[in-house]
C-alpha cells in the first residue's frame, strides 16, 4: 500500500510539475509570438537644392547661364577680355529645403569649341574665404549641412598671358578680331551627393 501511495504521490507530483512547466513555457513562448501592428509616420527629407536661384530637382542642365564679372583694369575697355585680363564668376548654392548634410563637387573647362585656350580656372572661394588656388584634376569640394540657406563659391578666371601659355600674340589678336569668336563658354559641371 506504501509502494501504491508512493506511485501515485509520484504520477500526481510528475502531473503537478508538468502541467506547470506547461504553463511556463506556453506564457513565455507567447511572449514571443505575439504580434502587434502599427503605423509609422515620418516625414521624408526633402532634397531641393537649388542652384543660382533655378531648382535642379528635375533638370541636368541650368537653363539660366550666369554672366562672368570681368575685373576692371586700366589697360582694357571695361567689361571687356583681353590677355592678361581677369574675372570671376558665383555659383550660388541654396540648401535651405534639403534635410540632409551633403557634399558638392565643382569642375570646371574651357569649352572645347572655344578657340581661347589661354583661358584658365585660376582661384576660386567660398563664401568669401581665402582664395584657393584651382585644380582640375580634384575640382573644388566641399561639405554642406542640411537647411543652409547659401554657401557662394566664387570662380576666378584669367586669360593667361604669361610665358607658359598656349596662344602666342598672334593668335591672341586673331582671336580678339574674329566676330565668331567672341563668345567664350566655360562650362561647369556640379555633382551632389548625400553624406551617409
Amino acid at each position: 500500500m506504501k509502494k501504491r501511495n508512493d506511485i501515485l504521490f509520484l504520477v500526481v507530483f510528475i502531473a503537478i510539475v508538468g502541467i506547470t512547466l506547461f504553463y511556463l513555457f506556453q506564457s513565455s513562448y507567447a511572449k514571443y509570438r505575439r504580434q502587434t501592428e502599427t503605423t509609422i509616420q515620418g516625414r521624408v527629407a526633402s532634397w531641393n537644392i537649388k542652384v543660382n536661384n533655378e531648382s535642379i530637382n528635375t533638370q541636368t542642365t541650368l537653363t539660366n547661364s550666369i554672366t562672368p564679372v570681368i575685373e576692371t583694369n586700366p589697360y582694357v575697355k571695361a567689361g571687356t577680355i583681353a590677355p592678361g585680363s581677369t574675372g570671376y564668376f558665383d555659383i550660388i548654392i541654396d540648401a535651405t529645403n534639403v534635410d540632409v548634410d551633403f557634399t558638392y563637387t565643382i569642375t570646371g573647362e574651357v569649352d572645347e569649341e572655344t578657340p581661347l585656350t589661354d583661358l584658365i580656372l585660376k582661384n576660386y572661394e567660398v563664401n568669401e574665404g581665402t582664395k584657393i588656388t584651382y585644380d582640375e584634376s580634384t575640382g573644388i569640394t566641399g561639405d554642406i549641412p542640411m537647411n543652409t540657406s547659401q554657401t557662394k563659391i566664387r570662380i576666378y578666371f584669367e586669360w593667361d598671358d604669361s610665358a607658359t601659355n598656349n596662344m602666342n600674340n598672334q593668335d591672341d589678336t586673331e582671336y580678339a578680331q574674329t566676330r565668331e569668336y567672341q563668345d567664350t563658354k566655360i562650362n561647369v559641371a556640379i555633382n551632389f551627393q548625400q553624406k551617409r
